[in-house]
């Protein structure tokens, strides 16, 4: 991200103007920009423009999150590929809408919860991420104290790290509600699921009375099941987009080629690098999330959880299914994040600039 002491003009929203992510080496006062009387505080306004980008592109692409959690979740602990309802990702994705069809089947399951956990979560991740950067950059040894003029590489990642790591703490619930109605979505008929992998049960309410459901029937540990695991996944993943994103960009712009001198293709070029370094890094922990959040689906359901914790998870399924079952659903994942990415941080710039009034990432 660029260093800058100046201030776009305010949009018409109210949002104060700021600096670039990275504060200013030159003085502590050209860090960003004080939020003017009556005027949302900078935060806000940078938190509210993710919110906004990563809500608008999950309900997009939803249909691929839903592919990736039913690969994730079906036939645990077993080495019988015959067993798999679904052979892999075109099949998953013909299969589910045939059966349940295209928006019922694939578009509609988890995503109130989706977007509930976008609002949240993304808004924290992605909106606090710049913020987050430009304290770091102050603070830390290498950064502004030593003549830095822009925040190192292993500045960028930490600061995604600790803006991942709280989204996720604090959208947990919405994640476990979210993955539990993906793995278990398909046609029901006479009040039990007739299609998917959870033939002859009955379906989950919808996501606000499952969210209740969960505090009721299994408490604090229910809404925070699977917690660590989700919180390293968003970890690696904002940590692994948001510096992967930064650094591309800025290597760009620093090579002189006239072509990436265009604004345009620098954010399409570093949003496609971000895609595949976050799906890459994330793809073990998202697996083991996804199976640890669906695991045993209440204390009253008479299931014995499969699972003790996120690190028995990883140990029982490298050890009975081979450890690049930890990489199952990497090609949806890839396939949500990477267009996701594509889409959600180019809508981001769009937002911060043209409607909250903020510089360009």
């Amino acid at each position: 991200m660029a260093i800058s002491t100046t201030s776009n003009s305010m949009a018409s929203s109210g949002c104060s103007a700021s600096s670039s992510t990275a504060a200013a080496a030159a003085s502590p006062s050209a860090t960003a920009t004080t939020a003017s009387s009556g005027s949302p505080p900078l935060v806000v306004c940078e938190m509210a423009a993710a919110s906004c980008a990563m809500t608008l592109t999950s309900i997009v692409f939803n249909p691929f999150d839903v592919v990736k959690t039913k690969l994730q979740t079906q036939n645990q602990l077993s080495a019988d590929m015959s067993a798999r309802i679904y052979k892999g990702t075109l099949h998953c994705a013909r299969k589910v809408a045939v059966e349940d069809g295209v928006i019922r089947g694939l578009w509609v399951p988890g995503l109130t919860a989706s977007i509930l956990r976008d609002i949240v979560n993304g808004g924290i991740r992605m909106g606090g991420y710049a913020g987050c950067l430009r304290a770091l950059h102050e603070q830390v040894p290498w950064g502004q104290r030593s003549g830095a003029t822009t925040p190192a590489f292993g500045t960028r990642v930490l600061a995604g790290l600790l803006t991942g790591f709280t989204g996720a703490i604090l959208a947990n619930p919405t994640d476990v509600v979210k993955v539990r109605l993906q793995a278990e979505a398909g046609t029901v008929v006479n009040g039990i699921y007739s299609t998917g992998l959870y033939q002859g049960q009955r379906p989950s309410p919808g996501a606000l009375r499952s969210m209740w459901n969960l505090a009721v029937e299994e408490g604090a540990r229910g809404w925070f099941r699977g917690v660590w695991a989700n919180c390293a996944r968003a970890a690696l993943v904002t940590s692994g987009q948001m510096s992967s994103y930064d650094q591309t960009k800025q290597v760009l712009a620093a090579s002189g080629i006239p072509l990436f001198q265009s604004e345009f293709v620098r954010i399409g070029l570093s949003s496609f690098v971000s895609g595949i370094t976050a799906a890459t890094v994330a793809a073990p922990v998202d697996l083991v999330r996804s199976r640890v959040m669906d695991d045993a689906r209440g204390e009253g359901s008479g299931k014995a959880a499969k699972y003790s914790g996120a690190l028995d998870c990883i140990k029982r399924t490298v050890t009975v299914e081979g450890p690049f079952a930890l990489w199952k659903g990497w090609i949806p994942s890839y396939l949500r994040l990477g267009p996701h990415f594509m889409v959600s941080l180019p809508l981001l710039e769009v937002l911060r600039v043209h409607l909250f009034g903020l510089q360009p990432l």
